[in-house]
């Protein structure tokens, strides 16, 4: 089976359940292809952080450096926003955290989103998930669960996420995710320092016998890892991940979203992301705010984002985790700052184009 018939296979099955299911969803899953077929760009993925609160201390993680403010979104907020969202024709909502099951008005949020109107996605470490957990998910509404997995070396995963038993537990509860119907995703991250090591075969080879789909997410130095640019996968690194993608499907990046399928940095255009304070951000990883949703709407702060020429006129490769000239001159402008950074303290006024250009 070649690529294209992989990826036909697989968008086929996920339209007759949601043509099923979710019918809204499925209107705007045809009109994804219409706009693909004409050359024109889909609205982005929504990605929200409702809160930042989580039962682990992962070595990695970047929640603990966003600045706290008094006002935090709401489930109004939430409500507005899928207002809006649904007014510009956005196809997922993903939520992450912290950890999104440990918020105790998990229900509310999905519920405040309108999940019989959008794919919802849902990021999770996987620790406080059980089978009964997993089909109440999948009866409100979760379409996609995405279940962090670093390392498919247990001591070493356990050491990065400072708790016993959770490798286990984690592989258990991808597989029931599986049966539960539920669309399962591994997130693992990927450094120069692991990034050829075995285990990351061996994860790919458990992801192909049980059906599950690998996200690589290269290194940043934002962070827990601030300024650790030793992390950062080096071009040959890069293409090793590319070749793996050209081989399997199941492996993907957002600029490998299909097998041997390459496109520019998805930053602001086809991803944003959301903190609990209402910052919209080009992405989880990087910390420059573009406007504030409880100050205006969502397609206001977009449009003057894309004013910016780096996410305008985007690179071929990750803006956070390989562009290097990027990661000196702008991410680094972030470093000992409260996150996020005001873009327009880290963009130049030749870098930003009037909004009616």
């Amino acid at each position: 089976m070649n690529r294209k018939q992989a990826d036909a296979i697989d968008r086929e099955q996920t339209r007759r359940r949601l043509k099923k299911e979710k019918p809204a969803v499925y209107e705007k899953f045809l009109d994804l292809d219409r706009k693909a077929a004409m050359g024109q760009s889909p609205p982005p993925v929504i990605e929200i952080a409702y809160r930042y609160a989580c039962n682990l201390n992962c070595d990695h993680c970047f929640a603990s450096r966003f600045q706290k403010k008094e006002r935090r979104l709401t489930l109004d907020d939430l409500r507005k926003l899928s207002s809006q969202a649904e007014t510009m024709g956005v196809y997922q909502f993903i939520l992450q955290g912290g950890e999104p099951l440990f918020w105790k008005d998990f229900d509310d949020v999905v519920n405040a989103l309108n999940p019989r109107n959008f794919y919802m996605g849902l990021v999770t470490n996987a620790t406080l998930l059980n089978r009964k957990r997993l089909d109440h998910l999948r009866a409100m509404g979760i379409d996609k669960i995405v279940m962090s997995l670093d390392s498919f070396d247990q001591e070493q995963y356990e050491i990065n996420r400072r708790k016993d038993g959770i490798f286990e537990h984690t592989i258990d509860m991808l597989k029931q995710a599986k049966e539960a119907g539920l669309r399962v995703v591994i997130n693992t991250v990927a450094t120069t320092q692991n990034v050829r090591a075995p285990q990351l075969l061996k994860l790919v080879d458990f992801a192909k016998e049980n059906g599950f789909i690998v996200y690589v997410n290269f290194a940043t130095p934002i962070g827990s890892w601030e300024g650790r640019y030793d992390l950062l996968l080096t071009p040959e690194d890069a293409d090793y991940i590319y070749q793996l993608n050209c081989e399997h499907e199941i492996i993907k990046r957002d600029i490998y979203p299909f097998k041997g399928v390459k496109v520019p940095c998805p930053a602001l255009r086809s991803v944003v992301y959301i903190t609990e304070y209402g910052d919209v951000l080009p992405c989880p990883f990087l910390h420059i705010a573009v406007g504030n949703i409880l100050q205006e709407p969502l397609a206001d702060i977009l449009r003057r984002g894309m004013t910016i020429k780096w996410f305008k006129y985007p690179p071929s490769v990750c803006l956070a985790s390989e562009d290097r000239d990027f990661i000196k001159n702008k991410i680094a402008v972030t470093y000992g700052k409260s996150s996020p950074v005001d873009m327009h303290d880290v963009f130049g006024p030749a870098e930003i184009e009037k909004e009616n250009t």
